[in-house]
């Protein structure tokens, strides 16, 4: 969950981004995997009502089809559910975030989407460079 108490009351925004690191998977390039199994979808949900034990009701915001053969920054529009949050005033309960491997071995999957601090991080791994990020725009 964003805190969105720091947004001035006057300011009006006209949209938001989520910006999540995602970690190449060395495996998969190693093997040379063909292009039709070297994706992996990546949906932003909202989450519409306070979760409840396995159970969370969300509406999608965004999603995309990303290769695995990178490590870079990914950017999806979340602007309906920050504008509901502070131009509406309805409750934030955050993003969930759902990682689908398209056609992938279980030895590919792994840790490549930085959602939040891993007990498993990275030699030279910073998490303060590479957490997720909620990037509002506004005048």
């Amino acid at each position: 969950m964003f805190n969105l108490s720091s947004i001035p009351e006057d300011e009006l925004l006209s949209s938001a981004e989520l910006r999540l690191y995602r970690h190449q998977i060395d495996e998969a390039i190693a093997d040379a995997i063909s292009d039709d199994q070297a994706l992996h979808r990546i949906n932003v949900y909202e989450v519409l009502k306070a979760p409840r034990t396995g159970q969370l009701i969300t509406q999608l915001l965004d999603t995309r089809l990303v290769r695995h053969n990178a490590s870079r920054w990914e950017s999806f529009d979340v602007s309906p559910a920050v504008l509901r949050w502070t131009r509406e005033r309805l409750p934030n309960y955050g993003l969930a975030v759902e990682v689908l491997h398209l056609n992938q071995t279980p030895r590919h999957q792994g840790r490549h989407v930085r959602i939040s601090r891993s007990l498993h991080q990275e030699p030279g791994e910073d998490w303060e460079q590479l957490r997720p990020l909620l990037v509002t725009f506004g005048h």
